[in-house]
């Protein structure tokens, strides 16, 4: 038997034994009792497949019935309903949207492709909205220190979107409409998967579609949601040429263009505020999977290439052609600078990875290597593409004098140790050591993780990681806020890498006595962070008339806190969901948020937050989707006025959707059909001091990402 079909069978037989009850009884219908996340097969957290109960590494999962149950198009709006993760919109212009798990921001975890971090600094501005979730199989998703394994930047944690490798063929076409405070969603995508009969290759096209208007909710004339329009192409392709040997191979590409703020109907630098972009994305990678003499072992390249176009600015307050109070001299003098703001950046990321592993009685060995290759640019341009200097004036060439132009790189070595012990007890012990271009010295990460089952019921877990991130170009550097001017990032004179160490503990209780339909996860944790880099909210200003903030070493912090979750199948068609979680993050010294402010909490992080999921599954009659994600109050940062918002409003946010499946006979060949219909945000929750006019502070914006909206969406298969 191949690689391939024994891999497939025992990762089948592992879901269909772990899913049964431990009585071996099944429900009435013959259908297996829910498969709850501690029965499922993981694989990010050791980088071995293993079942999630059975890792002491704590191990969640998003799989694609969420995605269609919920309508969640892009991996943005997936995450929001996992708990612990908040996807937080963070600027009014353009949209940006950012991953904070546990407290910690993007800068934090480490964003995969099937293991591969794809995901450069510029890319992961707003990447996780260029991540269509059309031909995701899931999202396994680990929190707490995993740089003994993934490198620099998983600090916080892994999320590993793994795609879906076709063992038959099918084929499925959807396409959605949502009106969302009145302007228009469209959204259509396409998955077509190919097994060939005797197994040996397999292949995966995928295809998504988006495109909507710019939203104002506040009616001040200026756009809350950006104007998208987004497309994404891709392939995943498997190849066994050998008995024991898989090819993997994959590549996409994305395009999106989006711009927020007013008069979208004129050229960017003729409108009051303007931040417009136009993303370019590259991404794909080749792995080579076999054994050698008892020694598994994996080799893989990958690649990520990101361009953007971008402008960041308008003539102010200055008034427009047309309106009452229109000056055409300041006018024109406030159009000679917009007309300067205009910029190009790309990123190149380079990966290479190496991975061994061997089993030896009860040990399970695993060692290799990862470089990583980053190379950013990024310069001024006028309105019309042609290079400037930055001081303005027009370059005699296109990288004369850019903003930034550099490369950095990081190697690093890991050894691993999985002792499983009486199939009861399991530890993991790790070890990396990683050097990084912008760091003098080598940076030693070790881990330890231990697991043990005191009994059939209850899981006790525990883990102490450590981690670092080296001072180099962030996504943060690449999202251009509007103050009085476009205004940079800037590494402070001596930045040193930031450090940290994670504790966790947990447990995961799965009575018998409930048939494995109720599981309770409880976890602790524990991050310190030294020399952590804090962007002062401070705006300098240049020599060259460049405005740009400092990011310094702000000395340490601690983020802690608890999760608590649980999942209970009520019956055969109904499952309940809930987890709450609890962040306490604060810096050691208060750092200077604002000018003559200090403050010790980290900003934009509520402490409390929770979600809750309700699934009625029914293919007779129809499936019901009920979401809620609480978001807590937390400190907000008014940077114009200068001052701190103590204690923001909560927010509960409802989404209800149904789903109708039809079946039908066509010439013979079973078609499948699903009709939704939903409402997200019931209740209409929005931030209600949302700041207005050409002067606002976009980055005052804490609130819900959408208002209330009606989703209509259309599905075949077969």
């Amino acid at each position: 038997m191949k690689i391939r079909r024994l891999a497939s069978a025992v990762i089948l037989l592992a879901l269909s034994q772990s899913a049964l009850p431990r009585s071996g009884q099944e429900h009435e219908h013959g259908s297996p009792v829910i498969e709850l996340d501690a029965f499922q097969v993981v694989s990010t957290g050791t980088r071995s497949e293993r079942m999630a109960r059975e890792l002491p590494i704590r191990t969640e999962l998003l799989g694609a019935d969420l995605f269609l149950a919920s309508g969640s198009r892009d991996l943005a709006s997936a995450l929001e309903y996992m708990s612990g993760i908040r996807t937080e919109a963070n600027c009014q212009n353009c949209g940006t949207a950012e991953i904070k798990m546990l407290g910690l921001g993007s800068g934090y975890n480490r964003l995969l492709f099937d293991g591969q971090p794809l995901f450069s600094g510029l890319a992961s501005v707003y990447g996780i909205e260029h991540v269509p979730t059309a031909f995701i199989s899931r999202v396994e998703v680990v929190k707490g220190g995993a740089s003994s394994l993934y490198g620099p930047g998983a600090v916080a944690g892994v999320i590993n979107i793994l795609p879906n490798e076709p063992v038959t063929n099918k084929q499925r076409y959807d396409t959605s409409i949502e009106s969302v405070d009145g302007e228009q969603f469209l959204s259509a995508s396409l998955l077509r998967d190919w097994s060939s009969e005797d197994g040996d290759l397999a292949l995966s096209l995928y295809g998504q579609f988006n495109d909507n208007d710019a939203v104002d909710i506040n009616g001040d004339g200026f756009s809350e949601i950006t104007q998208k329009r987004f497309h994404t192409l891709g392939a995943n392709g498997w190849l066994y040429p050998t008995e024991t040997g898989k090819l993997s191979l994959n590549y996409s590409y994305s395009w999106e263009e989006r711009r927020g703020g007013n008069a979208l109907d004129l050229l960017p630098h003729e409108a009051q505020t303007t931040e417009q972009l136009e993303h370019r994305w590259h991404r794909g990678g080749i792995a080579w999977d076999s054994s050698f003499n008892e020694i598994d072992y994996r080799l893989s390249a990958s690649a990520s290439y990101v361009t953007r176009n971008s402008y960041y600015g308008g003539v102010g307050s200055v008034a427009l052609p047309g309106q009452s109070d229109f000056d055409d001299e300041a006018y024109q003098e406030a159009l000679a600078d917009s007309k300067l703001l205009y910029g190009y950046s790309d990123t190149m990321r380079y990966y290479l990875d190496t991975l061994f592993s061997q089993s030896l009685g009860e040990h399970h060995f695993s060692w290799g290597a990862q470089y990583q290759l980053d190379h950013v640019f990024d310069e001024k341009r006028n309105e019309r593409g042609q290079a400037l200097r930055s001081n303005g004036e027009l370059a005699d060439f296109s990288g004369q004098d850019p903003i930034a132009d550099g490369s950095f790189d990081n190697l690093g070595f890991f050894v691993q140790d999985e002792w499983i012990h009486k199939q009861d007890t399991t530890l993991i012990t790790g070890l990396r050591l990683d050097k990084h271009s912008e760091i003098e010295n080598w940076v030693l990460s070790p881990r330890i993780a231990l697991r043990h089952s005191s009994s059939p019921d209850w899981t006790w877990r525990a883990s102490i990681a450590t981690g670092f991130r080296a001072p180099e170009i962030f996504d943060e550097d690449f999202h251009i806020e509007i103050l009085d001017d476009p205004t940079r990032t800037r590494n402070a004179h001596g930045l040193k890498e930031e450090k940290s160490i994670s504790y966790s503990a947990g447990f995961v209780w799965t009575p018998s006595s409930a048939d494995d339909q109720f599981q309770l996860e409880g976890e602790l944790y524990r991050t310190e962070l030294r020399d952590t880099f804090n962007v002062s909210d401070i705006v300098y200003t240049a020599s060259d008339g460049t405005a740009y903030k400092e990011r310094i070493n702000a000395g340490g912090s601690t983020v802690q806190g608890f999760e608590l979750n649980a999942a209970y199948r009520l019956s055969e068609r109904w499952k309940a969901d809930l987890g709450l979680t609890h962040v306490d993050a604060t810096f050691d010294e208060a750092p200077e948020v604002l000018p003559g402010i200090f403050e010790r909490r980290y900003l934009e992080t509520p402490q409390w937050s929770g979600v809750a999921k309700l699934k009625y599954e029914n293919e007779e009659l129809f499936d019901l989707f009920l979401g809620l994600v609480y978001t807590g109050p937390m400190i907000a940062a008014r940077e114009v006025e200068g001052t701190l918002n103590e204690s923001t409003e909560s927010f509960f946010v409802v989404d209800l959707t149904a789903t109708k499946h039809i079946h039908l006979d066509v010439f013979g060949k079973e078609r499948h059909i699903d009709l939704m219909a939903g409402v997200k945000n019931i209740f209409d929750e929005r931030q209600q001091d949302i700041t207005s006019g050409p002067d606002r502070d976009t980055t005052y914006f804490y609130g819900p990402r959408f208002p209330r909206s009606v989703i209509l969406r259309a599905g075949l298969s077969w």
